[in-house]
């Protein structure tokens, strides 16, 4: 690639106004090879060139079911006149639903535009397990009816790991297929050997698929036996239904003071915690290729996690993880207070999640295959 190709993310993630320092980070390394832009949702209309990304915002709405009608079905025109005026010629969607207007775009006012599809997962399954709405899972029958349209005339999947990207072959057996993680700010999550190790963490989003519940429940005749240690939980609140029973879980447990909620974090603040934790926990049903073991592992923290697709390989085949099967109680606090109180464990797993998160993430690697899977879509690009 002589010259840089133009592409677009798009989809609902907010960057904000002002880029995180870790955001700056992403966009400064695509920048290098690929001219980014962005369009995506914000507190108002508005465009902004931050010089490494130009993003386009869109006014969020209030109403959950308009945010995704608006987004969705509505902003058609709002994208064409944006890719028409900045020369873009590879469109990045979320998932597949969002591909449906540069579909559009691409087949009836004939644009000339290679269309990505990036996977994370099963996002039905995920977006029904992370919002608490009725109208979602009314809906959620239409989207078959959209994926099939738009694997017709996708030019590339882009996945985290195989066994959720094999899954889509069923709706185009001929799609090509390229696998790489999510973007990780290796310069913030960085292995510190400062202060002492102590607590348990769990970093995500609080919405039901992340198996939260499991973790408190679990967890706590653990924590009334080693009154040392603190769980800390980290995580927007996303269902907020979800939130107060987890809280009801806990004063249940009588371990208010124990078991904490933190307020959402920026990445260094999380960066931090991880450096003062001796085990991160998950105990989610559903994961494409989770970020935070890429992250747990540059500030070798070993996981204990559930054995499910996107975490048993490579995680556990390769990297520092202990998995147990969903919901096994029993197998979870055997694994934690294996990894937890023995030093020649903790210190083995430590050290193979930091040699499995720079395998995979490490400076440079996550531009090198943006430009490597553009090149396989077209070389002309």
């Amino acid at each position: 690639m002589q010259n840089k190709t133009n592409i677009l993310f798009f989809g609902t993630t907010d960057y904000g106004f002002e880029l995180s320092k870790s955001d700056e980070n992403k966009f400064k390394e695509l920048n290098t090879k690929l001219n980014i832009f962005v369009f995506t949702y914000g507190m108002e209309n508005k465009e902004i060139d931050f010089g490494i990304v130009k993003i386009k915002y869109l006014k969020k709405p209030k109403s959950l079911i308009f945010k995704y009608i608006k987004f969705y079905f509505l902003s058609i025109f709002q994208l064409n006149k944006f890719i028409s005026e900045n020369n873009i010629s590879v469109v990045s969607s979320k998932e597949p639903i969002s591909a449906l207007s540069p579909v559009l775009i691409k087949l009836f006012l004939n644009k000339n535009i290679k269309i990505i599809i990036e996977n994370h997962g099963d996002f039905r399954e995920q977006l029904l397990q992370q919002r608490d709405s009725i109208f979602i899972s009314k809906s959620l029958f239409l989207t078959e009816f959209i994926i099939k349209f738009v694997f017709k005339h996708l030019d590339m999947l882009r996945g985290v790991n195989k066994q959720n990207s094999e899954y889509f072959k069923k709706y185009n057996k001929n799609i090509s297929i390229y696998n790489f993680p999510a973007w990780i700010d290796s310069s913030i999550f960085t292995y510190t050997e400062k202060g002492k190790r102590n607590d348990i963490l769990f970093v995500g989003n609080i919405i039901r698929r992340k198996g939260i519940n499991f973790l408190i429940e679990s967890i706590s005749p653990f924590l009334k036996k080693n009154k040392h240690i603190t769980f800390r939980i980290v995580g927007n609140k996303e269902d907020q239904k979800y939130f107060l029973e987890l809280k009801d879980l806990i004063k249940k447990h009588n371990l208010n003071e124990r078991i904490i909620f933190l307020e959402e974090a920026t990445r260094i603040e999380i960066a931090k915690l991880m450096n003062n934790s001796k085990v991160l926990v998950m105990g989610s049903t559903s994961e494409g290729l989770p970020r935070v073991l890429i992250e747990a592992g540059f500030c070798g923290l070993p996981a204990v996690a559930t054995k499910i697709d996107g975490i048993y390989d490579p995680f556990s085949t390769i990297g520092g993880t202990l998995v147990f099967d969903l919901h096994a109680k029993e197998e979870f606090i055997e694994h934690l207070e294996k990894v937890y109180f023995n030093k020649n464990i903790w210190n083995d797993k430590s050290k193979l999640s930091f040699k499995l998160s720079n395998s995979i993430s490490g400076n440079g690697k996550f531009v090198n295959n943006w430009v490597k899977m553009i090149e396989i879509m077209d070389p002309n690009l």
